[in-house]
C-alpha cells in the first residue's frame, strides 16, 4: 500500500511539474506575441470612428449623433477611461458595447461603460458561463451579468446598422461586426501586417482550423472599405487587405 501511494505522488507530482512547465511555456510564447503587436493609437480614425488604446489591443468608438457604441471594451477601466478622456468622450455616453469575443483584453474595462446594453454572440456564451475553457478548463469571464446574445441577424441602433459575423476559432464564438455596410471589426479574428490580414498563432486559437476557415466569412464582403483590428491597427483598404491573404 505504501508502494502504491509513493508511486502515486510520483505521477501527481511528474502532472504538476509538466502542468507547470507547460504554463511558463505558454506565457513565454504569449509575451512574445504581445511584443509583435502593433495596435493603432488613440485617436479619431475617420468621421465616426476613434480607436482607443489600451497597452495592446484596440477598442472602437463609432459615434451616433452624441451618442457612441463601442467594439470590445479593453483591459482596464481606468485605463480607457484615462484614453478617452484625450479624445474628449465620457464613457456615459456608450449606449452599447458589442464584443467580438470574452478574452480579458477585450472585455475586461466592460464595468466602465454603465448607461451601456452589452452584446456578445450567442455562441460565445459558452465561453463564460463553464460550459467551454478558454485554456484547458479554465473559462473566461466579464465583469457584467446582463448581457445580450446575439444570432446572425442584423440589428440597428440609432443610425447604426450592425451586421454580426461569426468566425469561431480563436474563441468557440468569435464574432466579427459590420457596421454601416463600410466598416469591418475583426476582434482577434485576424491580424494585420504590411496591410495584408493574417492568422494568429496557432497556440492563442481555441481551434486555429476553424480559425482559418472563418477567413473565408469575411474576405468577399461588398461595400466594406475599412478593417480594424483587435491588435494590429487598421487598414482603409478593405480590398487590399484581404486580397493580399494567402491561405
Amino acid at each position: 500500500m505504501k508502494k502504491f501511494i509513493r508511486k502515486l505522488l510520483r505521477w501527481l507530482l511528474g502532472i504538476m511539474l509538466f502542468l507547470i512547465a507547460l504554463s511558463i511555456l505558454y506565457l513565454i510564447l504569449f509575451r512574445s506575441t504581445i511584443k509583435k503587436m502593433a495596435p493603432a493609437e488613440t485617436a479619431r480614425l475617420t468621421e465616426d470612428v476613434y480607436a482607443i488604446k489600451d497597452n495592446y489591443v484596440n477598442m472602437y468608438l463609432i459615434r451616433d449623433g452624441n451618442d457612441f457604441i463601442a467594439i470590445d471594451a479593453g483591459i482596464k477601466p481606468q485605463a480607457i477611461r484615462a484614453q478617452m478622456k484625450k479624445l474628449d468622450i465620457d464613457p456615459d455616453r456608450i449606449k452599447a458595447v458589442f464584443l467580438t469575443h470574452t478574452d480579458s483584453d477585450h472585455a475586461g474595462g466592460i464595468s466602465l461603460f454603465k448607461n451601456a446594453a452589452v452584446y456578445l454572440h450567442k455562441d460565445e456564451e459558452q465561453m463564460i458561463n463553464g460550459e467551454t475553457g478558454r485554456v484547458m478548463w479554465i473559462g473566461n469571464k466579464i465583469n457584467f451579468t446582463d448581457y445580450r446574445l446575439l444570432d446572425d441577424r442584423v440589428i440597428r441602433i440609432g443610425d447604426l446598422k450592425i451586421d454580426p459575423v461569426p468566425t469561431p476559432g480563436h474563441t468557440t464564438g468569435l464574432t466579427c461586426y459590420r457596421v454601416n455596410d463600410i466598416y469591418l471589426f475583426t476582434g482577434d479574428a485576424v491580424s494585420l501586417e504590411d496591410g495584408v490580414i493574417g492568422l494568429f498563432p496557432k497556440y492563442i486559437n481555441k481551434n486555429s482550423r476553424k480559425a482559418r476557415k472563418s477567413i473565408d466569412n469575411i474576405t468577399g464582403l461588398e461595400g466594406v472599405q475599412y478593417i480594424f483590428t483587435g491588435h494590429h491597427g487598421y487598414s482603409a483598404d478593405y480590398n487590399s487587405a484581404v486580397g493580399g491573404y494567402k491561405k
